[in-house]
């Protein structure tokens, strides 16, 4: 993915490209220009920071999220430079304007939790707002160091949670800020593209699933080989030939996806991770016939529920025990015991917990949340195949693309949203991008520059 030009680089290339006459120079003006650019990227990468963060002031809502809503005047119009970014904003607003209704209508047979009702508003806001606010950060910082700042706050958020494992705490944040620097783009100050070979990425991406593995991390040691395989994969074709068949790119994407499964799977079960991964990953392939399917009965209650109440429950209304008894006889059609601790407490012990943004974003949401996930679903697929196709799809791309597809299906939301709003920033197109039909890429880049500058 080659990211746009900075809006402080960019003058500074300009500058430095010559010299001028000091009257050209009065005429422009270039000292205010650079000093607003320059406070432009500081309050960009504060904004970015909170953001990652997820700091909380009051009533669970974060600094990141007021520091969204304040510049909201601000970032509005820069929304407006990307494609698909009105809709996105749009159907999120849907969702808030909706929920009063699904609420209403759900009251005669539950009781309305207000504690939970503003959660769930709070959830909404930071995926929304969030997003938003760093589209207009994306424009002045780049790609780069956009992911830089945002996986730098999200280390302050896994220390301030006390999270000491890798695969819970600190994994997610190292591997956003590694394959974020490791992503092309312009030296700051001085103008000159910082090319990254993709190879270099590729390792990388294996190492840090390693790392991931090393800490049960199954999930994320798979996701990563399956990142580095397409990485690799635009090495091998030049651009002509990558244009002229999206299908055999996503034919490849999808055979690199379960080559990734299975070696990641013959991995564990040899033991390459320790006899205790092994030994749970065999039980579990037993049990379910596959992993991903394994330990996943929320997608029976999932089912059981919205045949139950098509149109959701809405914010701040857990289930009655007519709809957990539903919930709990979808999951005993999976062969699952639902007695248990987890389906009473996790599940639906305050609100509703179906661990996926499609679940979850259904029951509180109800229809307009499923004009959101479908939107979702066919930003990330059609960008990443798109930026695949033309050999632009670098690891930091492709590692948001690959773990929010994850996360729609099978994570819940609080523990989503940071990368979702990640993955939104990077996938939504620029309009100016929009060049003979090349929808996807950056309409600045240095000249001679070729569009697939990642590559080896």
């Amino acid at each position: 993915m080659t990211e746009p030009v900075p809006v402080v680089a960019a003058s500074a290339a300009r500058d430095g490209a010559g010299t001028e006459d000091a009257g050209s120079r009065r005429r422009r003006g270039p000292a205010p220009v650079r000093e607003w650019e320059s406070a432009a990227v500081v309050v960009a990468v504060i904004l970015t920071v909170a953001v990652g963060s997820r700091l909380v002031v009051a009533a669970g809502v974060s600094v990141g999220t007021l520091l969204a809503l304040a510049l909201a005047p601000v970032w509005l119009s820069a929304a407006a430079k990307y494609r698909w970014a009105g809709t996105f904003l749009a159907l999120g607003a849907l969702c808030a304007i909706t929920g009063p209704v699904l609420t209403t209508l759900a009251e005669p047979g539950h009781v309305v939790d207000p504690l939970l009702q503003r959660e769930n508003y709070v959830r909404l806001a930071e995926l929304v707002l969030g997003a938003g606010a760093l589209l207009w950060a994306r424009l002045h910082l780049g790609v780069r160091w956009l992911a830089v700042a945002y996986g730098t706050g999200m280390l302050v958020d896994v220390v301030q949670r006390g999270e000491l494992s890798f695969k819970f705490g600190a994994g997610l944040a190292v591997t956003v800020i590694v394959l974020g620097w490791l992503t092309p783009g312009l030296r700051p100050g001085r103008g000159v593209w910082r090319r990254i070979p993709r190879t270099a990425q590729a390792i990388a991406c294996v190492v840090l699933g390693v790392l991931f593995a090393a800490d049960d991390g199954r999930s994320a040691f798979a996701m990563l080989l399956l990142t580095a395989a397409v990485v690799l994969w635009q090495v091998r074709m030049d651009e002509r030939s990558l244009r002229r068949s999206a299908w055999v790119t996503v034919g490849a994407v999808v055979a690199a996806g379960l080559a990734a499964y299975g070696g990641a799977r013959a991995l564990i079960l040899d033991g390459a991770f320790g006899t205790a991964m092994a030994q749970r990953t065999a039980a579990q392939l037993e049990l379910s016939g596959n992993l991903l399917a394994a330990g996943r009965p929320e997608m029976g209650a999932t089912a059981a529920l919205i045949a139950h109440r098509p149109i959701g429950f809405g914010p701040g209304v857990p289930v009655n025990s007519e709809d957990l008894g539903v919930a709990k006889h979808g999951m005993s059609q999976l062969g699952y015991d639902p007695d248990n601790n987890y389906v009473y407490d996790y599940m639906f012990g305050r609100g509703i917990e179906l661990h996926s943004l499609f679940g979850d974003f259904w029951a509180v949401h109800g229809p307009a949340g499923v004009l959101f996930w479908l939107f979702l679903l066919l930003l990330v697929v059609i960008s990443l195949v798109r930026r695949t196709v033309r050999g632009m799809a670098d690891a930091m791309l492709v590692y948001a693309a690959i773990l929010t597809l994850w996360n729609l299906f099978f994570s819940p939301v609080y523990s989503s949203v940071p990368m979702l709003i990640l993955a939104v920033v990077l996938l939504l197109p620029r309009w100016a991008d929009a060049v003979d039909g090349d929808d996807d890429s950056e309409a600045e880049r240095e000249p001679g520059t070729p569009q697939g500058a990642g590559t080896a």
